[in-house]
């Protein structure tokens, strides 16, 4: 199709669609004649436009002739729209475009005064039909000049969009330096390698046209400035070397590469870094309150974890700054990664044990001693928990082995020595717990909804699950939206094993023992499902009981087919006892315990999609586990008499001895009505078959003192509101201060609310982001929080408004939580 082809085309299309053709033709390359025009267009006036005739032509096009057709030439490029003079024609008629640079210009949404000096400029890149393809996605609609060479750039370094810091992180992400970098090659090719500088050097504000390998040393101002923002210190010969007129640009860059899927390439950059310039000589020299709040470096981690397992060897550790800390520094890039992460959780629970060490001395406290134990020194036994449970899963336990072993020798001699001193003591004169007792567990807690209410009961019996644990499981499901949760102690029945703490924990009026049978419940076996379903079936007929795990496999519509009509369901799982009663395997038991933790939750995810509204979680006894080798004067010799069980803690029968180390108790301290029981007191073992390391049947508080948890499933708790505790929301300065206000406390109706914060204008994101939980209860004034942000160093017009963007985390990504209008008003900008 020839030129006079395609314009008898537009002006047809802008009869179809207007009614008359209004169209301009600005010819510069003089393709055609008027008088050609004249001729071959039929039924359109042609009109020649100067600078003599312009107005003439207006009275035509608007008053005289106001339903003609009009081809408005000239043969001169268009004017800029300043100097358009008929500027208000054309803004409501169209131009007809002939030469490729014209074409290309309406295909691109972009004026011809920026494209021709551009492909001018820059032939070679417009020698490519992909390289304008490409350029067609990213170049914003009439573009600056700026922003068509910034798009260009895109182009030729395979950029998503046109923007400096993803094409700066493209060309980063290559080979730094300049004879093999792939994409300074295509610059260099097709566009200008010293306009990029200029570009990219501007936007960081650094200078970067006179280097030898320029990207090589922008990587090193910009990890450099991300690093200066937070250190307390300054390193002077880094401060000469890597200056930057736009620090918190440089910091932005690094800190949402460190977010992207090719952060491993940044990471190596810093690694290289680290090590070049001698960052741990340097930062030793400095005490870590210097750089607790950097996040740039992994080894500002490594000293800090070096510096904590210090201070505990050296009992110095200040407990509740180190914990604060540690909780801080997981939060960060490294140290929520690998064996950083690994060892900062271990270090956590060593600082925490150091914390609670004085908690020892409740001990004595005139209180029921397992209420003592459940209200405070539970806390020990999960410290160490934890503590071993990471300290075993190390890489490298070299950093920790002094430590560990300190902290057990601590615990086993120390704590478990005065605790069980206290319990044989008690023991001996007598002691009945004043704790709820687990053989009223149905009668007080189960019984009364049965009578009262519709509600379906479930009952899940972990076996093991001592106290401590439980109250961590209490603490997560305390976090659930939709779900309430309460914990109290029980007291497992004496001697604290399965068969007894499964029978306690049945409808009974009373527990008996036979050598054949097990323990009873008013004469019936307790032993096995089946049994504890008949048991449970004489109070409520509609019962179901099963392994929790058989359930939790089930398809939906299984699980609903099984439940209908059923009132009371008792579940049954056990992993802690199955591993720990086994001596090939008892060395797990702390794994075990994290393993259970997570499936209960699971399961109660799992039951609350199946519209359980109410769940007891509890257990039959709770255990002691001790890392040391048992010594000799900790195992006893065996119970002599008729013994109809027993284990390592216990003995029951008839005519039973108590040896030296143990104690028969009396008929008041047990539950079960026909039989003596004798208990291994302190640390001690029996000279019997089971696992050393892993107890229970004793009377200490860990084998003894059991949770029950009541969960009920309520309406979903809605999350905290927030909002900008501000009156006036103008910004003077590069650094923000934004007061921060949640506006209702922490209750069974408002949950907690995780966001990520930060200032924007439009999809622009103009600051660091900021990631905070909101959680905090009490009054008004003790909802408040001051948060810090940093705004990118750039010019903004007086007046000129921003958001701050406030992003709600869930499972499923990002949610706007509030935006928030600010006015710039950052006066030094234009100094």
């Amino acid at each position: 199709m020839n030129v006079i082809e395609k314009l008898q085309e537009k002006i047809q299309q802008e009869k179809e669609t207007k009614g008359r053709a209004i169209v301009f033709w600005y010819d510069a390359q003089a393709q055609v004649s008027i008088d050609e025009l004249s001729q071959q267009l039929m039924g359109v006036e042609v009109r020649c436009l100067t600078d003599k005739n312009f107005f003439q032509l207006k009275v035509e096009l608007e008053f005289q002739r106001a339903t003609d057709s009009f081809l408005i030439y000239s043969d001169l490029p268009r004017p800029d729209d300043k100097n358009n003079i008929m500027l208000d024609i054309l803004s409501y008629s169209t131009e007809f475009k002939a030469d490729e640079t014209a074409i290309l210009s309406e295909t691109l949404h972009v004026s011809d005064q920026v494209l021709r000096p551009m492909m001018e400029k820059y032939p070679s890149f417009f020698n490519s039909k992909e390289r304008k393809r490409k350029l067609y996605k990213v170049l914003p609609e009439q573009a600056n000049e700026t922003q068509f060479e910034i798009s260009m750039m895109a182009v030729l370094t395979k950029a998503s969009v046109s923007d400096v810091r993803v094409i700066s992180r493209q060309i980063l992400s290559s080979d730094l330096q300049f004879e093999d970098n792939e994409f300074v090659k295509s610059i260099k090719r097709n566009y200008s390698l010293d306009r990029t500088l200029e570009i990219v050097g501007r936007y960081f504000g650094v200078s970067l046209g006179n280097l030898n390998q320029p990207f090589k040393e922008l990587i090193n101002v910009l990890i450099y400035q991300h690093f200066k923002q937070k250190a307390n210190f300054i390193v002077e010969e880094w401060e000469r070397r890597w200056t930057s007129s736009s620090p918190n640009v440089c910091s932005l860059f690094i800190e949402e590469w460190l977010q992207q899927s090719d952060a491993d390439i940044l990471e190596k950059h810093i690694k290289e870094w680290e090590k070049s310039f001698h960052v741990r000589e340097k930062l030793g020299t400095q005490d870590i309150s210097n750089f607790t709040l950097t996040d740039t470096f992994p080894v500002s981690d490594a000293l800090i974890i070096e510096k904590c397992i210090d201070e505990l060897l050296h009992q110095t550790i200040q407990g509740e700054e180190r914990l604060s800390l540690i909780t801080q520094r997981l939060q960060t890039h490294w140290g929520s990664k690998g064996k950083l992460r690994a060892l900062y959780k271990t270090i956590f629970e060593a600082i925490r044990m150091e914390t609670l060490k004085t908690v020892v001395h409740r001990i004595h406290q005139k209180n029921d001693f397992y209420k003592n134990y459940a209200e405070s020194l539970y806390e020990i036994d999960q410290a160490y928990r934890h503590f071993m449970n990471h300290f075993t899963r190390l890489d490298s336990k070299e950093m920790l082995e002094e430590v560990a072993n300190r902290l057990t020798n601590w615990y086993e001699n120390e704590y478990l020595g005065r605790l069980s001193g206290e319990m044989n003591f008690k023991l001996e004169d007598g002691y009945v717990p004043k704790i709820m007792p687990q053989r009223t567990f149905f009668s007080e807690k189960i019984q009364p909804i049965l009578d009262k209410e519709q509600t379906r009961v479930f009952v899940i019996i972990s076996d093991a699950l001592r106290y401590e644990a439980g109250y961590e499981l209490h603490d997560h499901l305390t976090k659930r939206e939709n779900g309430s949760s309460s914990i109290q102690p029980m007291a497992s029945s004496y001697p604290t094993y399965t068969q007894l703490g499964m029978a306690s924990l049945l409808p009974h009026r009373q527990l008996e023992v036979d050598d054949k049978n097990g323990v009873l419940a008013d004469g019936q076996s307790t032993k096995g499902m089946d049994n504890r379903r008949k048991i449970l079936q004489t109070v409520e007929s509609q019962t179901e009981v099963l392994k929790l795990k058989q359930l939790l496999d089930m398809k939906t519509s299984e699980a609903e087919q099984l439940l209908r009509g059923k009132r009371l369901v008792y579940l049954y799982h056990d992993h802690i006892d199955a591993l720990g009663d086994s001596a090939k395997s008892e060395r797990e038991t702390y794994g075990a315990v994290h393993q259970v933790i997570q499936d209960l939750q699971f399961a109660i995810d799992r039951l609350s999609r199946l519209q359980a509204k109410r769940v007891f979680i509890t257990a039959d006894h709770g255990f002691l586990f001790q890392f040391k080798q048992i010594e000799e004067h900790g195992k006893i010799p065996a119970v002599d008499g008729k013994v109809l069980d027993g284990s390592r803690r216990f003995a029951i029968g008839h005519d039973l001895s108590a040896p030296e180390g143990a104690i028969k108790l009396a008929e008041h301290q047990t539950s079960l009505k026909n039989a003596e029981v004798v208990l291994a007191k302190s640390l001690n073992r029996f000279k019997t078959g089971g696992g050393l390391q892993f107890i229970h049947g004793g009377a200490l508080p860990q084998e003894a003192v059991v949770p029950l948890i009541d969960y009920r499933r309520i309406e979903k708790a809605q999350p905290v509101d927030i909002a900008v505790a501000m009156i006036n929301k103008v910004i003077t300065n590069y650094r923000v201060l934004v007061s921060l206000y949640q506006e209702q406390s922490i209750t069974d109706e408002y949950t907690s609310r995780q966001v990520r914060a930060a200032f924007y204008q439009g999809d622009e994101r103009i600051s660091n982001e900021v990631e905070l939980v909101f959680d905090l209860k009490g009054e008004n004034k003790e909802r408040n929080r001051q948060v810090e942000f940093s705004l990118i160093e750039k010019h903004f017009k007086i007046g000129e408004k921003c958001k701050l963007r406030i992003d709600t985390v869930t499972k499923k990504g990002k949610e706007t939580c509030l935006e928030e209008e600010f006015v710039l008003r950052l006066y030094e900008a234009l100094y």
